[in-house]
């Protein structure tokens, strides 16, 4: 006979979890992202300086092959910091026309509000390849002015390494070191670096007119004084791409040298005064 209060089957409870166990989940997720994420920005950064390292030894690589055709004289510098330049004779137009191929112009680290803003800048000049259709029609009245130029390049030109760049007289030790013939120590002396991304600054937060241009002026480091280098250098070059202490001496960045390698090293081991450094063909060492 059937009992009219059968016994059922038990089923389990079932049990989310409590506030204290979510707390406590979520204060270890916080951990375990607080110890990644830095190692992934680290991977990251350190993916990018790889891929701008290898750009600078495309550079110095397309270079060699130009001096090596051009009786040993370098590449010049055409693109001024705000006065008259010839787009014409900058070595990215030179480079570009004939190892185009070959040559990356752009770091991966470069973000400058000065590229055109087809290339994701706020700038509205000519590309590098508008002003290549203009330079390249065999009418020497389209060479571009200045003004009407965009950024063309993360990389710019030492420029005791120049013909049309070079410091005053007062600041050579010899007449030129426009060729390798020139050049006492190629595998010391710095040729191609990473040029300011000109981000706005006080006063009046304008862009530093070197983020258009292909070169430095090594000579005008020193003007502030022993010690303070790398802050004149900052607002030319890109003193810190790829970290250490903005304009400072362990600040770092790529450098190509002219025997055709690059590294990423710190301000300090290319440059500690005016007398000992590695952009002055006869000082480096």
């Amino acid at each position: 006979m059937a009992r009219s209060g059968f016994a059922r089957a038990v089923r389990p409870r079932r049990r989310g979890f409590t506030l204290v166990e979510l707390l406590v989940v979520i204060a270890v997720v916080g951990v375990v992202l607080a110890i990644a994420l830095p190692s992934l920005s680290h991977a990251r950064q350190a993916a990018r300086s790889a891929v701008c390292l290898s750009n600078v030894r495309q550079l110095e690589l397309a270079h060699t092959m130009y001096y090596d055709d051009n009786r040993g004289y370098f590449v010049d510098a055409g693109l001024d910091h705000g006065g008259v330049g010839d787009a014409s004779r900058a070595w990215p137009v030179v480079l570009a026309a004939s190892y185009g191929a070959s040559i990356a112009l752009r770091s991966p680290g470069d973000a400058s509000p000065a590229w055109p803003i087809s290339q994701g800048g706020n700038d509205p000049g000519l590309t590098l390849a508008q002003a290549l259709d203009l330079l390249t029609d065999g009418d020497p009245s389209n060479n571009p002015p200045e003004s009407a130029l965009a950024r063309w390049t993360s990389y710019g030109l030492n420029n005791y390494t120049t013909r049309s760049k070079q410091p005053d007289p007062a600041f050579m030790r010899r007449a030129r070191y426009d060729a390798i013939e020139h050049i006492p120590s190629p595998a010391a002396t710095v040729h191609f670096l990473m040029m300011t991304q000109g981000q706005p600054r006080p006063p009046g937060n304008t862009i530093s007119a070197f983020a258009k241009a292909d070169h430095v002026h090594v000579e005008d480091w020193p003007s502030a004084g022993p010690g303070n280098e790398p802050g004149v250098a900052s607002d030319e070059m890109d003193v810190a791409a790829w970290g250490g202490k903005p304009r400072s001496f362990e600040a770092m960045a790529t450098y190509g040298f002219l025997d055709g390698h690059a590294g990423v090293q710190r301000f300090r081991q290319v440059y500690r005064s005016f007398d000992d450094n590695n952009f002055d063909p006869d000082l480096a060492h």
